[in-house]
């Protein structure tokens, strides 16, 4: 999923590692953050595949006028140099990350993958769903579909399960109602989706994402 979420917003924009963090971080909410830890190794990983490239971007000092003060000149000019971002002695600034053309076809990959079982990369797949080819974005929804037709009905025949009835209790049995009412809003979000893809293909019309969003992902697994 990470590989995912990285290559996705590097389409966007060459980003340095801090940056990358804070924008997976908002993408991914705080229940998936992103450690430096785990984003390192990760963009390693991706530069090693020839999907990510990484640039020393140079960094001039800015300049100001002449203050007439020797002291005060010194001053500013060190603060120039932190806020600039410059090393000492080597003259190079911050380090940049960017998507190379690999990247971009490995990104259309994992938007592309069949498996639509796991709901936080959904989430991102339709983030990034502008990269993928009309009829391959309208086939992810379809699929997404399809999987949550199948958890719904599995709901069903677990609810009607007539061994089940002395071991479900009431909180037990809210949680089968929130998932339900999930499940039935996240359908229901898909189906205008869906719709506004295929009115699209057949109008030649700007595609509108319907809100809102689907709530299942957001829900939090409780045992």
């Amino acid at each position: 999923m990470i590989d995912l979420a990285i290559l996705g917003l590097l389409t966007e924009q060459e980003l340095h590692g801090y940056e990358l963090k804070k924008r997976l971080g908002e993408l991914l909410s705080s229940r998936a953050s992103v450690s430096f830890g785990s984003l390192y190794p990760a963009l390693a990983r991706l530069e090693a595949q020839g999907a990510v490239k990484a640039v020393e971007e140079r960094t001039s000092v800015p300049s100001a006028p002449m203050s007439g003060s020797l002291v005060g000149e010194l001053a500013a000019f060190r603060a120039r140099v932190r806020e600039s971002g410059l090393v000492k002695g080597t003259g190079r600034g911050k380090k940049v990350y960017g998507i190379t053309e690999h990247g971009r076809e490995r990104l259309v990959e994992l938007l592309s993958d069949p498996d639509v079982t796991d709901d936080r990369a959904f989430t991102l797949r339709v983030a990034f769903a502008p990269h993928l080819p009309d009829a391959a974005r309208l086939e992810l929804f379809e699929r997404r579909r399809t999987e949550l037709l199948r958890r719904r009905d599995d709901l069903r025949r677990r609810e009607s399960d007539p061994g089940r009835a002395g071991r479900t209790h009431s909180y037990l049995r809210a949680l089968l109602e929130r998932d339900a009412e999930n499940l039935a809003h996240d359908l229901a979000w898909l189906d205008r989706l869906i719709e506004a893809e295929r009115s699209a293909d057949h109008n030649g019309a700007d595609r509108s994402i319907p809100v809102p969003a689907p709530q299942a992902h957001l829900q939090e697994e409780t045992p």
